[in-house]
């Protein structure tokens, strides 16, 4: 079996291994997940730098549940950098890869789960 980019520890955790509720939350990831993204691609665009920032601080947080370190440390850095002002030109670059993960990451999700 391939080895999974998640990892459902934390979720089965919180939820003392409740399958509706680990179902529920990664439904609403995959729901939510695109949305984001693409407020802050839309950000990006407007060069709302700290907005960007806000937003991917929001964003990282939930990445924590699934236990995606990669994809955290990604929005972490586009989160210090919208916020402190600086290296603005990594941004766009960060971001598709952060979108990149995350997409490929729904797919995985979608056929683990049926969702």
């Amino acid at each position: 079996m391939a080895e999974k980019n998640y990892n459902l520890d934390y979720l089965n955790s919180i939820s003392n291994g409740d399958q509706d509720f680990i179902k529920d939350m990664l439904e609403t990831f995959i729901t939510n997940v695109p949305d984001e993204l693409a407020k802050i691609r839309n950000l990006v665009a407007k060069g709302n730098w700290h907005k960007v920032g806000e937003d991917a601080h929001k964003f990282a947080s939930s990445l924590l549940f699934l236990g995606l370190d990669k994809l955290k440390i990604i929005a972490t850095q586009i989160e210090e950098y919208g916020l402190e002002n600086k290296n603005l030109d990594q941004i766009p670059e960060l971001l598709v890869m952060l979108e990149t993960g995350c997409n490929q990451l729904i797919i995985e999700l979608k056929r683990d789960f049926n969702v």
